[in-house]
């Protein structure tokens, strides 16, 4: 199939005309990025995600008004509630659950997903390639989303309110 549509250049256009997906075969789109393993967001919209990560960020025994800053820092990111949803190569940031003061991380990239004795850890390269280590169980993760997946809420958005 050779009319695949550009993904990137869809993405620029969508932010800047929401109503393009009206133009748009939805089937195709799909089609086009279906390559990409997307079944966790299934019949997920953008507000659906930001309600996740409020929600999720909620449950922190911190000031509202850090509440709010994580929340701002946390757009275009998604929430990882289960150790299939991560993908190595993407960049994360995560919070201790168990700390006295949540704060949220600079994060960086999963370079590798690793099932111990004592539970799954993730491996990180951070800033000047530095490696972070930390356990899955112990942490709230958030995904950086790729313009694709960002598109395929979109037009899960645009089919909600058709």
């Amino acid at each position: 199939m050779t009319d695949k549509i550009d993904i990137n250049e869809l993405f620029e256009n969508a932010m800047k005309d929401p109503e393009l997906f009206s133009t748009i075969d939805i089937n195709k789109l799909l089609e086009t990025i279906e390559n990409d393993k997307s079944d966790y967001l299934e019949k997920k919209t953008m507000k659906k995600i930001t309600d996740e990560i409020y929600q999720e960020i909620n449950t922190l025994s911190v000031h509202q008004k850090e509440k709010q800053e994580f929340c701002e820092k946390l757009i275009g990111y998604r929430l990882v509630d289960d150790v299939h949803e991560l993908h190595k190569g993407k960049h994360i940031r995560w919070i201790r659950e168990n700390s006295k003061n949540p704060s949220l991380t600079n994060g960086g990239i999963v370079t590798d997903i690793k099932f111990l004795d004592n539970g799954t850890h993730v491996l990180c390269m951070g800033r000047g390639n530095r490696f972070v280590q930390f356990k899955f169980d112990d942490c709230i993760i958030f995904q950086k989303m790729t313009q694709e997946e960002q598109i395929i809420m979109m037009a899960y958005d645009y089919l909600e309110k058709k």
